[in-house]
Formats: structure tokens, sequence, C-alpha cells
């Protein structure tokens, strides 16, 4: 909430401008130029908006002049009617002002509110150019001063590599040249500085001051300004908002003083920017845009919502655009974002790990206490990484046998407490939690949270039907009531949760003399997993002479002194034995290429445990969106996660917001692999395995399917070489996902020619 002074003599046009203004600002209205001057000479106003033609135009034109002169990081904003010409507002701008509003367009309140954030974004940007003078080189202050004004409107990095007239890939190395971070990192530091100076105003909340920089909640400003300045919005507020987060980003002691004229080629470059990016929508010009339309405009596909970019990965140069800037629902697309934040904060080396730990000594085979399974939420203990999530906790037994423990003399005990306990996402249909693609999981999970059920049939009708489940475990976590029917009828299964049993039970009918063998998820997949872990000891010959439990809370103990979720660093803890997971890399491969949500989900909960707060749904997607805004430079608003896997409607993103994603990882340090853990065509197990036949080799990328809504994104190399990075969303179909997939599939075939 800035304070603005508006000099405004016909009070009907001054009371429409406070209107206008929305409440936004704090606004005194002082009757004379005179009166003016002593308002702002007593401190404390960010801007004023004057009338140009008060008393005459020349007038007015030098006192603007003076108020430059006196004042001159104020923002100035012009209340004038010209002439359309242009030249009257150069000549406005010559004389120091940064905006204008003009008088035919008063009653338009956007535009008006619009006009006045610019200014005062131009005028803070002028305040760090002054403030950085022999501080840093003349280019270094135009980068940064650049960042600081447009931070409002969350520039890429394409878009600052136009304003420093370089390529997205030159303006790295011209920044590193200057003394400054890279680009993306820069463009943080230019809303922290914008969002620094919002803080500095009274009656400017936290919350204010981070929208209006792009942030979604006032936690991720907080949490980007504390790790990249050490304070906390309040730190700022009270050491005076924008300088003293200047001086902790560039301290003082530069290298050459600079020249003068800031202002005017700040005008100049955001003039030249605007006529660029005014190019860049005008149209896709020549090449294969017109055949990509003409397959998007032909029915039956013409009534779907379609969101296209694709762009030349090299030079981020726009090939096709469609709707690049809307927001569209992207189905399993969603898993990009999520493993591209794994391998991006965690590295593709990372491991998960599962040690059974005591406080208590082993002797003549006996551990004599309890046995604690901490659990990091390991998703490879499935039939993916080996024989089967059963054979991964025979291993796990098979090493605690081999420390030479025959005996647990207390209770085995699995310590969840480093998660939470959820395990549906809140935004998921009722109707898909008992199929195993909504399966979820927890701290301590195994087979992908499926339930295998093999069922046969009795020999004649209304005989018992045979079952057996897996993970084997004790008994306990499925009621099966199925009978028998004739030979020629159909199997045919329900499964149904009843948490008032925490039992699935299956009901239904089995064809005579038949096998079948039926998916479903599971819906207690810890308690599951940890009978599962003691049926295995017990097969090992390890026998539990406690209980089985899950700690979840994270003060109760699990020894003396050890709260739950802290048993490796409590005093006398040995881990008697433990698995280690395949690396990150074979994760993010096993998610994409199958397009697996299981898995996905356990990342997204491993991210919030890892680089979070918790381990927890919401956590992790908060890490994963400060991800994409603060590494890759995505506009907040691109992107809505709710899930990791992509099965929730409710998620929302831009296409432009996964290329940029797509583009990120393309230049980071786990391009290959990133790739690498992609579908192709022609491989077993993809979801692009008996699609695009033809483009082996050539196409890597990530399907999406739920109802109505279909996608596609990844890498493409054309047939003259040139890489593709792009991304196409659909939303709104009605139609059958096969005849949409056709479309998306000849989209690229189009840009791959």
């Amino acid at each position: 909430m800035a304070f603005l002074a508006v000099l405004q003599p016909d009070p009907r046009i001054a009371a429409r401008l406070q209107d206008a203004l929305g409440g936004g600002h704090r606004v005194i209205n002082p009757p004379t130029w005179t009166a003016l001057e002593e308002v702002l000479s007593a401190g404390g106003v960010d801007g004023c908006v004057v009338d140009m033609d008060h008393p005459s135009r020349s007038d007015a034109l030098a006192e603007v002049g003076r108020i430059r002169l006196r004042h001159p990081g104020l923002a100035i904003i012009a209340f004038a009617d010209l002439d359309g010409s242009g030249g009257e507002a150069f000549l406005l701008g010559e004389h120091g002002v940064d905006a204008v509003l003009p008088a035919s367009t008063q009653a338009d309140a956007a535009r008006t509110r619009a006009s006045v954030q610019r200014a005062l974004e131009a005028s803070r940007a002028h305040q760090v150019a002054e403030a950085l003078r022999g501080r840093l080189d003349d280019g270094a202050i135009r980068a940064v001063a650049w960042c600081v004004e447009h931070a409002g409107s969350e520039p890429t990095v394409s878009d600052l590599a136009e304003a420093m007239v370089s390529t997205p890939r030159g303006v790295g190395d011209l920044l590193r040249r200057w003394g400054l971070p890279r680009p993306v990192r820069l463009l943080l530091w230019g809303r922290l500085l914008q969002g620094a100076a919002s803080l500095a105003r009274d009656q400017t909340t936290v919350e204010e001051a981070a929208y209006s920089v792009g942030y979604s909640t006032a936690s991720a400003l907080a949490r980007a300004m504390k790790r990249e300045t050490g304070l906390t919005p309040g730190d700022v507020i009270r050491k005076g908002g924008l300088p003293a987060v200047l001086s902790v980003l560039f301290p003082k002691g530069g290298t050459r003083p600079r020249d003068t004229g800031t202002r005017a080629r700040l005008v100049l470059i955001g003039v030249a920017l605007a006529f660029l990016q005014a190019c860049a929508t005008a149209g896709t010009g020549a090449g294969s845009g017109g055949a990509v339309s003409a397959v998007l405009d032909a029915p039956p596909v013409h009534q779907v919502s379609f969101g296209v970019l694709a762009v030349d990965a090299a030079t981020g140069r726009v090939l096709y655009e469609r709707n690049a800037h809307r927001k569209f629902i992207p189905a399993s697309n969603q898993k990009i974002l999520v493993t591209a934040a794994a391998l991006s904060l965690l590295g593709p080396d990372y491991r998960y790990r599962t040690g059974l730990w005591s406080d208590a000594p082993v002797a003549d085979g006996v551990l004599a206490g309890d046995a604690v399974v901490v659990a990091t939420g390991d998703p490879t203990l499935s039939n993916r990484y080996w024989p089967s999530g059963s054979a991964a906790l025979a291993a796990l037994a098979d090493s605690l046998a081999a420390g030479g423990i025959r005996r647990i003399a207390g209770d085995l005990i699995v310590d969840a407490a480093a998660w939470d306990s959820t395990t549906i996402g809140d935004t998921w249909e009722v109707a898909d939690l008992p199929w195993r693609y909504a399966a979820t999981g927890g701290a301590f999970a195994v087979d992908e949270g499926e339930l295998r059920v093999v069922v046969r049939g009795g020999m004649a009708p209304d005989e018992p039907a045979a079952v057996q489940w897996m993970p084997l475990g004790d008994d306990g976590f499925v009621d099966a009531r199925l009978t028998t029917a004739a030979a020629d009828s159909a199997t045919r299964v329900r499964a149904a949760y009843l948490p008032q049993t925490r039992r699935i039970e299956l009901t239904g009918q089995v064809a005579a003399g038949s096998l079948d063998t039926l998916r479903f998820a599971q819906r207690d997949p810890v308690r599951q997993a940890a009978a599962a872990l003691h049926r295995a000891l017990r097969r090992r010959g390890i026998a539990v002479e406690g209980s089985v439990r899950v700690v979840w809370d994270t003060t109760a103990l699990v020894a003396p002194g050890c709260p739950a979720g802290s048993a490796p660093a409590c005093p006398g803890m040995t881990e008697r034995a433990a698995l280690v997971s395949p690396p990150l890399a074979d994760v993010v491969e096993g998610i994409l290429e199958p397009s697996q949500n299981w898995m996905t989900e356990q990342v997204v909960r491993t991210l919030g445990a890892e680089r979070g707060e918790a381990g927890s749904w919401d956590a992790g997607l908060d890490v994963i969106r400060t991800f994409l805004v603060e590494e890759v430079g995505i506009d907040s608003l691109d992107v809505a996660p709710r899930d990791g896997s992509g099965l929730s409607a409710y998620n929302l993103i831009t296409p432009r917001a996964l290329v940029a994603v797509l583009r990120h990882m393309r230049a980071g340090p786990h391009a290959t692999v990133y790739r690498q853990a992609m579908a192709e065509p022609g491989e077993e197990d993809s979801t692009l395995g008996s699609r695009l036949e033809g483009l082996e080799g050539r196409l890597f990328a990530k399907t999406g399917t739920i109802s109505n809504v279909n996608s596609l994104s990844g890498y493409l190399v054309g047939s003259d070489g040139t890489e593709i990075i792009f991304s196409i969303l659909s939303n709104g179909s009605g139609l059958p996902s096969a005849t949409v997939r056709g479309a998306l599939d000849d989209v690229v075939r189009i840009l791959a020619r």
C-alpha cells in the first residue's frame, strides 16, 4: 500500500482517481504545487499523480522538472490529454514522468492501477540503480534495475536476455562477467528487492507484498527472503525495507562508477521489450504453424480446448503457440514437475534407507528389547526393483539374521513419524479409490500400494471361492465374501474399504473353475507393510515376542529418551540391518516411463520430509512450487499443484510453464538422466510403446490421461536435427481418449518434419 499525493484541482476527477485506486493506496490531495512540494519534502511519499494542464502544460512541466531534481526516487504519474502521436509522452518522459494516465481513460480503474503500479516499480528500480552506483559496473546496474522494475510481471530468463540484447544462453556469461549471479537467481533478487520496498510501507501486509511480486503465499516470500538474505519479513520491515535487502545482496565495495542516463536507458529497454513481445504474439509465421492449426481446428477435436507451445531448445524461439499462457488440467504431465524438482533438489544419486535400529544388546541370538524400523518412504520395495515387495522385506530379515539375531524380545515398531498418516489425496474422486492407480503409501509401504488378489472359483455354483492376497501378512486386512457362479458366468469382484474395521471387503462372484488375478489399492498400507515384515521375520526364523505397532506421534518414545522420528540420532541406538534403495535416477525412470502414480506421490512426500517442513503432501507441494518459481523462474500464477501424479482434476498449469521446466532440466547437470527417464516410442512398458512409430530415438516425452484430459510434453528432434521442446495440453474433450491422442500425435509428427 503506497502513499500517493494527488494534485488534481477538479474534485470530481480527484474522486474518480481515488475510487480507481480501489483503496489499494493511501492518498492525500494537496491543492497546489506549493502544497505538493511541502508534502513531498516531509518524506514518506512513494509517488504523486499530477494534472499536467494545471495551471498550464508549460507550468506543469516546469514543476515536474523541479520535483524530479529534488526527489529523484519519487514515482511521478502524469494525468494528461495526449495527441496520440507519442511525441507528448516522450516530452513528459524527458521531464521525469514515469507513467501517463490519459484523461480519456480516467474511468478505467484497472488501467489506472496498472499505470500507478508500473510507475512505482520503475521508481524503485531507479532507487536501486542509484544505490548501486560505484558498487557495480554499468551493465550490471542496468541488469539489476531491470529485474527490479519488471519483478511484478515475473519475467523469464528470455525476457532478461532480450533486455540485455543477448541470448538466453549468453546472458548467463554476461552476468557472470559483471559479478552477478545466474539469471534465474538475479530475477529472484529483483522480486525480493521489489517485495522489500513494498514491505516497508505502513499498512502493507506480508501477503500483499508477496502477491505484488507473484508469490501465492506469504510463507513462500518469507522462505525466499530468509534463504537469500538471512532476513525475515519482520526484519526487513524493521530495518527499512529496500535498503536493508540491497545492502545484503550487494554489499558496498564495487568497482567502477556508473555513467548517467540510467532512467532513460531503462525506459528505452522497456519500450524495446514491449515491442518484441508484441511481435512474438502477433502470429507463428511460416513453417509448421498452419499445419498444426489445421489438425487442432478439424472436427471432431475442434471443440476441444488446446494449449500448445513448441520452442527451439537452443534459442528459445517460438515455433508454435496456442493458448500457452492459459491454465489446463495436465493429468500425468504433472509428474514432470515432481521428478524435475526431485532430481534438482535431491540429486540423481539420492537413495532411500530403511533401517532396523535398537538400543538393546544382543546376546545368544536374542535382541533384548524392541526393534525399530526407521521408515523413509522408500518407493522401490516392489517387483519393479525386487522379485516382489515380500522379497525386499525378506532381504531385510536376512540382513538381521546375518547379524546373529534369532529372537526379538520386545516389540517390532515401525517409526513412521517422519511422515503424516494421510493415504489419499484430498481432491481425488471417491470412485477412483479402490483401484491401484489411486493407491497411496506412507513412510513404510510395499508393492507400490497395490493389493494383488488371486481368486479361484469352486468346482460348482454356490461353493465358496478361494482367495489369496499379497503382500502376505497377518490376517485382518481382507474380508473375502466371494461365491462361485456358473462356469459360463463373468467374474465380478468389487472392493470396498471399511473404515470401521480397517479392512478391504471383497464381494461378488467368480466363475466356476476359473482363476483370475485382480488388483486393488491398499488402503492401510503402513500397517500392512508392518505385518508383512513381521511375517518375513518369522519365515526367516526370527521370532518377535512382543507386538507389532506403528508409531506416528513425534512425542512418543521408541526407546528411552528417544522420540519417534529421531532414532538414528539418539545415543545408544545401533542400526542392526538396512535396505538401501536404487538411486533416485532409477526411481524417476520408474515414474516417467510407465507413468507410475504411487511412486510419484511417495516422492512428493519425500521432498516435504527432506526439503520442507514435514513428510506430507502439503509440505512436498510447497517445496515443488518454490522450486518452480524460484529456481526455474516460472510465473507463480502459471501453476496450481494439488497432487504429484496428476490424478487430481484440480491441478492446473500452463504449457509455457511445462516448457520452462523442460528447458531448465535440459540446461542443468541432469539433462541426460532426465531425458532418458522419459517414455520413448517402441519402448517396452512405456506409455509411448505403441505410439508415434518412426520417431524412435527422436522423441522423449511424458503422456497424460484422465477423463476428458490428454497431454503430451517433452523433447523432440526434428528431421533437420533441431531439438524442440514442446507441451500439448487438451481439456474438456468429451471424446474417446484415442481420438484426442491421435490429434496430439499428429501435431508431434508435424513438428518433427
